[in-house]
């Protein structure tokens, strides 16, 4: 346990998180899109503050004065002004960060899956900086099967050009799994610290599922997380309920395509983006949670949700840790066809669904409970 002597030293001690979209998970307002490293920043971010960690968050909002206070977090806020000359945009972007960095006056700068301005701020300000590594796809370039508006195949673009800065420059690593570790070494040459990502669980206790069961997709409109296919296992499997939870990503014709499916299938619904404090009653009315990613960080923390809610999830993607295997929470399905024959298996096999969901569980609560990360985190900060 953390002692009252090292919760004297942490009040010393200023943590900013550069979050660009965790606004409305710190106000609970809704919010066109929620991702993981989002999500992740803010759990962390309210549980060092019962830690006595003085905690600053670097965020967009056009609203409002400046700087705000949240929670005893401080929170400042920067403009999204989108520019048509992509350089011009990126240049003032990187100008505002580093402002807002200046301003924060931290001792400890955290990002999860943003590229490139506070790396350098730290390195010419002398202050630390701890890169989360987000997508495996950061460490490894050859999981990036075509472009997309999230993840560029080239070495050479500014997005990739940032990144790579970040893993340089950092004064500490995190990342989330073994197949980071090695992938990091391997195309880095760096060390990175494995902690997993962390969760506050609720209650125990198997939720009641609805019936007919409902099968459920959450996650950004994005092509990387391929919500098409989605929408075809919906077609496939008419006796079920399909719901998608997600907001658009940036990516308006992928979104459209999205609604209008939901529109002219009558299984399949698209509910949009739900506040992340509302989100756990859809987790656990579903019967099954499938990823269609081509690639994550695995387990993404929709997978971490629905195993908390006794949700096994059948997924196209994983890593070489195989972790919905090596616990039977589930199936890597790999391909679109085995990913229907799998969702069938499981919505016919009552008891399988339940002990899958079991392992689930039990997994979340030894692998994923914040408060025993959290002293992970502690421990880092502090050396």
């Amino acid at each position: 346990m953390i002692g009252e002597q090292t919760n004297q030293s942490n009040k010393s001690i200023k943590i900013c998180f550069i979050a660009p979209g965790a606004y409305p998970l710190l106000t609970g307002k809704n919010a066109d899109n929620i991702i993981g490293p989002d999500v992740h920043q803010v759990i962390l971010a309210k549980e060092l503050i019962k830690h006595d960690f003085k905690i600053t968050f670097i965020t967009y909002c056009e609203e409002g004065a400046s700087v705000e206070y949240i929670d005893d977090m401080e929170i400042i806020k920067i403009h999204k002004d989108v520019c048509r000359l992509r350089l011009l945009d990126i240049v003032l972007k990187v100008f505002r960060i580093w402002d807002a960095m200046r301003k924060a006056k931290a001792h400890i700068y955290f990002h999860h899956g943003v590229a490139g301005p506070g790396s350098l701020f730290c390195r010419f300000m002398k202050r630390k900086l701890v890169c989360h590594i987000g997508s495996d796809a950061l460490v490894n370039k050859e999981l990036i099967t075509r472009d997309s508006k999230e993840f560029s195949r080239s070495k050479f673009s500014l997005d990739a050009f940032g990144y790579w800065l970040d893993i340089k420059l950092a004064d500490t690593i995190i990342i989330q799994n073994e197949y980071q570790r090695g992938m990091l070494k391997r195309n880095f040459g760096k060390d990175g610290v494995l902690i997993k990502k962390p969760f506050p669980l609720n209650e125990q206790g198997m939720p009641e599922k609805a019936s007919p069961p409902i099968i459920l997709w959450v996650g950004a409109i994005a092509e990387v997380k391929q919500p098409e296919l989605f929408v075809r296992l919906a077609e496939a499997i008419p006796e079920a309920i399909f719901w998608m939870i997600g907001g658009h990503s940036s990516n308006q014709e992928l979104y459209s395509k999205i609604k209008e499916s939901s529109d002219r299938i009558s299984n399949f619904e698209h509910l949009g983006v739900i506040p992340f404090d509302e989100i756990n009653e859809y987790f656990s009315r579903a019967s099954i949670l499938v990823n269609t990613s081509i690639f994550e960080a695995y387990p993404p923390y929709a997978a971490m949700q629905a195993w908390m809610n006794y949700t096994p999830v059948v997924s196209i993607g994983d890593n070489s840790d195989e972790v919905i295997r090596k616990y039977n929470m589930g199936f890597h399905s790999k391909t679109f066809d085995n990913l229907v024959e799998d969702v069938k298996i499981l919505l016919k096999n009552e008891a399988l669904r339940k002990e899958m969901s079991v392992n689930g569980r039990k997994y979340v609560e030894q692998e994923h409970d914040l408060t025993n990360i959290v002293e992970d985190y502690i421990e880092l900060l502090i050396r």
